[in-house]
């Protein structure tokens, strides 16, 4: 047993030294990855909506998180990022989703404006950014231009809604039914050193079938615009 790990503690040692040796006196190749701590702030544009339906106020989404670095040339400007976050959407607009007292079903009302201080429905969510990297990056370069462009899926864990009038405030959780379970969309972000400009287009319904008005499915979609912080 001891001549055995022995054996594979030696092939380990000969290999770790083996793929040294290979980018000894190259230049053009260095061992740096550009893995990130992302914080995004962006504005929500609310898309494909059911008539009457429109969007009230400023709705918004704040998402952080990680992404792994997974370069595919010698440089390493060139490569594929995976990532894993949180995000928070809310969406100010005056489809009311709210429940009926005595029998807890949900209950979805078209709002004047006008006659509501506050209506809004937040959904919170587990994302997963896979994404194509290109930056003028070097070993020795820690700030650079970067343009990355990719795929975004979105696991919904919670969601609620907030009314709010003059005379009464109701908030109702556990409605992780209402926007559809899962979200994704494509995305893209450019800029140079941590601050990014970032643009999201969102690819599904966000509202799942159980959203009706007038027996009628109401969709909704998003369109984001804001700022990605990125940090190494």
């Amino acid at each position: 047993m001891k001549i055995r790990w022995a054996f594979l503690l030696f092939l380990m040692l000969t290999a770790r030294a083996g793929a040294q040796s290979d980018t000894t006196g190259r230049p053009d190749f260095s061992h740096y990855l550009e893995d990130q701590v992302f914080f995004n702030l962006s504005y929500i544009n609310i898309r494909h909506l059911y008539p009457g339906v429109s969007q009230q106020g400023f709705s918004h989404a704040v998402s952080f998180g990680f992404i792994r670095d997974i370069p595919v040339n010698l440089r390493r400007n060139l490569g594929f990022g995976l990532g894993f976050g949180y995000e928070r959407d809310v969406y100010y607009q005056n489809l009311r989703i709210g429940k009926d007292e005595q029998t807890g079903r949900i209950t979805y009302e078209v709002l004047t404006p006008g006659d509501y201080i506050n209506n809004a429905f937040v959904v919170k969510k587990l994302i997963m950014p896979i994404e194509f990297r290109y930056r003028n990056s070097t070993a020795e370069r820690f700030r650079f231009f970067r343009i990355y462009t990719g795929f975004l899926l979105g696991y919904t864990v919670g969601a609620e809604s907030h009314y709010e009038t003059e005379k009464l405030a109701v908030q109702y959780i556990k409605l992780t039914a209402i926007p559809s379970r899962w979200q994704y969309g494509v995305y893209v972000y450019a800029g140079y050193g941590e601050l990014n400009g970032y643009v999201y287009y969102g690819l599904n319904d966000l509202w799942s079938q159980k959203v009706a008005v007038n027996g009628q499915h109401a969709p909704m979609y998003d369109l984001k615009f804001g700022v990605m912080l990125s940090f190494l």
